[in-house]
């Protein structure tokens, strides 16, 4: 083929974004790994970590006995996984329930209950989650994380979904496909998604050739630049896309996870949770953004939380065990969040009836490192009479009465502020940069 119409082509593998083979080597990142995980449009923590009494606003559909709904310090939504919450069969088996899940994972897990997200809009929600403030371009936590440890790494930070803004810090590498990696990892190959299919657009000094023109042209590029950051934007454009030497070192599974066609939602986190894991193996990614939508029940509640959150809490199992498998689960913190809660109570009296947005929400962190998050605690909660956050005792963490003005209601940012200091992050020049308000509380750890 032509020139031009090679080029139309690489473009569309992915060529055209690839980094030139020069670019310097890289020391593999070696951990801690940050996976944020979305359960986008709003959940209900008062059918998962948040129990409340049957016959109240706030739960028509399930018994709650504090005595035996209980793990630990964790009280847990005890909801029948319904056969009729899926038509197909094959599907119920990849919904988790909430027992399950707190029985499996509670020496591993910390989580807080009555969290002031102080907000009910969707966007502000989700930005105030994941980077602990609703304005000001904030960065998601694991951006910031990788824009401190690696920046120069070409998949320092991969989203698949969600709030992935980085505050211009590192570019995200937007990611939510093994085939789509395979493309790019792999530009000159005709269907890298195909092992037998070694075919190629050109041959190897054809391709070599490419790539070096791709190198002087960013040269000559930023030499023709008289603003730094023009220049510094491009030279990241390219890291961000990868070296293709590095991003080859990737072992992606030679098979993807396949689920019913019902729960397709899920089947999609678990394969982006392949590609994750498959990038902290190779030392390229800090950080990577994980999604699972569906939550935002206006109507008919009762069901479809219950579903969504039956898979969540499998996809989550999931990353746990994937990362389990590589090794990888003791250097790992897994945050859980979503936009902010519903309530408080039902909109309506009907059995199809849903929950409306509220500002009050819950968190969970995992790690295969219990004594990394201080795992195997509770913090904070909500009352039983109108959802409202209860404060803390801002140095034993102990919960206290309502309006106990000498406590702390926990907001997503105290979250963020303990996480920064965490990580290690928090005296580093991106987090300078995008400053927290308030006081660190002793969360972690």
């Amino acid at each position: 083929m032509d020139r031009r119409n090679f080029l139309k082509v690489a473009a569309m593998t992915g060529l055209a974004v690839a980094a030139p083979r020069s670019a310097r080597a890289l020391t593999p990142y070696a951990g801690p790994f940050y996976v944020m995980i979305s359960a986008r449009g709003g959940w209900d923590p008062t059918y998962l970590c948040d129990p409340k009494p049957k016959g109240g606003p706030f739960n028509r559909l399930y018994d709650f006995d504090p005595d035996t709904d209980k793990v630990g310090p964790f009280h847990f939504a005890d909801i029948p996984l319904a056969a009729n919450l899926v038509t197909d069969p094959m599907a119920l088996p990849y919904l988790m329930k909430t027992g399950d899940f707190f029985s499996k994972h509670a020496n591993n897990l910390l989580v807080f209950n009555g969290v002031n997200m102080q907000t009910n809009n969707h966007d502000r929600g989700v930005t105030t989650t994941w980077s602990g403030r609703g304005d000001g371009n904030y960065p998601n936590f694991a951006a910031l994380v990788a824009a401190t440890r690696a920046p120069g790494h070409p998949l320092a930070f991969i989203s698949s979904g969600g709030y992935d803004g980085t505050g211009n810090l590192i570019p995200v590498t937007r990611l939510n496909s093994v085939t789509s990696f395979r493309k790019l990892a792999e530009p000159n190959r005709v269907n890298p998604a195909d092992p037998n299919n070694l075919n190629t657009y050109v041959n190897d000094k054809t391709f070599d050739r490419i790539q070096a023109a791709q190198d002087a042209r960013l040269k000559a590029f930023q030499a023709k630049q008289h603003l730094p950051r023009v220049a510094d934007s491009a030279g990241q454009l390219y890291t961000a896309r990868g070296n293709l030497a590095t991003l080859s070192q990737v072992a992606l599974p030679d098979t993807l996870i396949d689920l019913p066609n019902e729960i397709a939602d899920l089947e999609r986190l678990m394969q982006q949770t392949q590609l994750a894991i498959a990038a902290f193996q190779a030392g390229l990614a800090v950080g990577v953004n994980l999604e699972l939508g569906g939550f935002d029940t206006h109507a008919n509640h009762d069901t479809v939380q219950v579903r969504q959150l039956a898979k969540l809490l499998k996809g989550i199992d999931y990353v746990v065990e994937q990362a389990t498998a590589a090794g990888i689960y003791g250097d790992m913190v897994i945050m859980v969040g979503s936009d902010f809660g519903r309530g408080k109570g039902y909109n309506g009296v009907n059995a199809g009836d849903g929950k409306d947005h509220w500002p009050v929400s819950s968190a969970m962190f995992l790690s295969g490192d219990p004594s990394l998050i201080g795992a195997g605690r509770l913090i904070g909660g909500t009352d039983d009479v109108d959802q409202l956050p209860l404060p803390v005792d801002p140095d034993t963490l102990a919960t206290l009465e309502p309006g106990d003005d000498t406590g702390v209601v926990v907001t997503a940012g105290h979250i963020h502020l303990a996480l920064r200091e965490l990580a290690g992050v928090s005296e580093g020049a991106p987090a300078q940069k995008f400053k927290l308000a308030g006081d660190i509380l002793p969360f972690f750890g």
